[in-house]
């Protein structure tokens, strides 16, 4: 029977005392055959070529295999909504701690007390919303293509984009449309790419003016873009029984491209999917982690063979581009957090009333639009209403340009949300990157930039000093003290000299470069060790020491 089930045939039950005897040690070779053959394949490479889509097996078992620390190990055939989510770093997923027992180091090497720790976890789901924003940015991605109603940027129609996502993740649109609340696909991809995320992703949803047909945009290059999708994991989700309008439940398996599947029409198999966590091997931050927790991690990595010549997904509980944590609270299916490096896509042709390259700073007040606020960026994006030239490569015309205004810069407490007005002041012009950055602080307001500059940088010295020193430095400017001469400049007519403070003073003060005194003989030359008076006039700017001049 054993023999017979692997050798795909069918198989029926019958007592072994039925069969003649010389059938009997004949079947007994075969059984014992068969089950030597099957054991040897954990030792050495057993490659099928049936079309279940089974691998090559490994030559030997060197890693943990973790791949049962998935939610569900469902073997079954698949339900009619089940669908693949395309899974990049930076994405949101719900996920459980598993056997932190079973935890092993991230690198080959496990001498290296550093290699992070991988604790195994199952993936519980994640949110239907950004589940599908992500799947249609990435088939933008993957399969858009440059387009003359973009001025060539990437682009791909509602249309294009809803057979796609049917051929190759196995979903229908119409339908998260339904469960989301929308009348249309055109409308569902309006509200997944609004102006918040069309700031933070860089992809808009425009319609186009020939046909009228609803497009998507990418800011990235065609080449950029393929680089960027091609390496996406496909995981198998399906819509939760309990809450199917927002949630997606993970089934336990992953999409694999067969190794000899070539061509434009590749095939896949579906094979058990492992997760872990990645986690540092420092301040016991594996400790801290217990079977059955449950948080929001992002996805670190895809491997189609990183567990045991199986597919592994590695999370993190940190943003992998190291800000903040997992959006969507302790209970609830995250949100996901990546910002693309990327060009500004707003190819209008309209006339605006500031040009980027006649801005200066210290200009203000400016009446701005808030557009976006992005706790990733640490910034707060404004519209003041400013454009920019675009190159003939890119179309000619112009483009709006949008202005950062860092948290720092915001006087009181931050409270601003997407639409509201408020007066800025612009604090930095850089023409040739096309930005620039704004200020609440109107003690700015007509200094130049260069001056700016200099008093930050002023500030940052005088911060350093006196963190060195007990005392304000601005307390004993005109004191005169006694000092000795360290050494004397090489390039220039100033010495550095060591200001002797008498000890009932209660401080001290700091090497300082002491300038001749205006009108007097400069012939003298002075050597280390020499006795020098010197008068203290404050922090020298460019050098951010002590500035002092010499008496005699």
């Amino acid at each position: 029977f054993f023999y017979l089930h692997h050798s795909q045939a069918t198989a029926h039950y019958c007592p072994l005392s039925a069969y003649p005897a010389a059938m009997k040690s004949y079947l007994c070779y075969i059984l014992l055959h068969a089950v030597l053959s099957q054991t040897s394949a954990f030792t050495s490479p057993l490659t099928t070529t049936n079309t279940v889509g089974r691998r090559t097996a490994p030559r030997d078992v060197a890693m943990m295999d973790i791949s049962d620390s998935t939610a569900s190990t469902a073997t079954d055939e698949a339900a009619n909504s089940d669908e693949l989510a395309l899974l990049l770093p930076g994405q949101t997923l719900r996920i459980q701690i598993g056997d932190v027992s079973s935890s092993r180091k991230a690198w080959k090497k496990r001498r290296r007390n550093s290699s992070p720790i991988l604790i195994p976890c199952s993936i519980l789901g994640m949110n239907r919303e950004w589940m599908v924003r992500w799947n249609v940015m990435t088939l933008l991605h993957q399969v858009g293509e440059e387009s003359n109603a973009a001025d060539g940027a990437v682009t791909i129609s509602s249309g294009k984009l809803g057979r796609a996502y049917k051929k190759r993740l196995g979903g229908d649109l119409q339908s998260h449309a339904d469960a989301l609340g929308y009348a249309s696909v055109e409308s569902l991809l309006q509200a997944l790419f609004d102006e918040r995320v069309q700031a933070e992703y860089g992809v808009s949803a425009f319609v186009e003016p020939t046909h009228g047909n609803l497009m998507l945009m990418t800011a990235l290059t065609r080449r950029q873009a393929r680089n960027f999708s091609n390496s996406a994991g496909m995981v198998q989700f399906r819509p939760d029984e309990v809450d199917e309008n927002q949630k997606m439940i993970h089934t336990g398996l992953a999409s694999v491209r067969l190794s000899s599947s070539i061509g434009r029409m590749p095939k896949f198999t579906q094979e058990i999917l492992g997760a872990a966590l990645r986690v540092s091997p420092y301040d016991e931050a594996a400790e801290k982690y217990q079977q059955g927790d449950e948080f929001n991690a992002f996805v670190y990595s895809y491997e189609v063979a990183g567990d045991n010549e199986s597919p592994l997904l590695v999370l993190t509980a940190d943003d992998p581009r190291g800000k903040g944590i997992a959006l969507g609270g302790t209970g609830t299916f995250g949100s996901s957090t990546r910002v693309f490096k990327r060009r500004n896509t707003n190819f209008q042709h309209d006339t605006y009333e500031r040009e980027l390259s006649n801005l200066s700073a210290g200009e203000g007040p400016i009446s701005a639009n808030v557009v976006a606020v992005s706790s990733h960026s640490n910034a707060v994006f404004v519209d003041c209403g400013v454009g920019r030239k675009r190159g003939k490569k890119y179309g000619g015309g112009t483009t709006k340009v949008l202005g950062m205004l860092r948290l720092e810069d915001i006087e009181g407490e931050m409270d601003f949300e997407a639409g509201d007005e408020i007066d800025v002041y612009i604090k930095a012009v850089s023409p040739q990157s096309g930005r620039f950055m704004v200020t609440q602080d109107s003690s700015i307001k007509n200094k130049k930039q260069k001056d700016l500059k200099m008093e930050k940088e002023a500030d940052k010295r005088k911060d350093r000093l006196s963190s060195k020193f007990s005392i304000d430095i601005t307390s004993v400017i005109g004191n005169e003290y006694d000092g000795v001469v360290k050494a004397q400049s090489k390039s220039g007519d100033w010495c550095y000299v060591q200001p002797i403070v008498g000890e009932g003073e209660g401080f001290e003060l700091p090497v300082g470069v002491a300038n001749i005194l205006q009108g007097q003989d400069n012939d003298n030359s002075y050597s280390s060790g020499d006795s020098v008076r010197v008068r203290v006039e404050g922090i020298d700017e460019k050098r951010g020491q002590l500035s002092l001049t010499l008496l005699n």
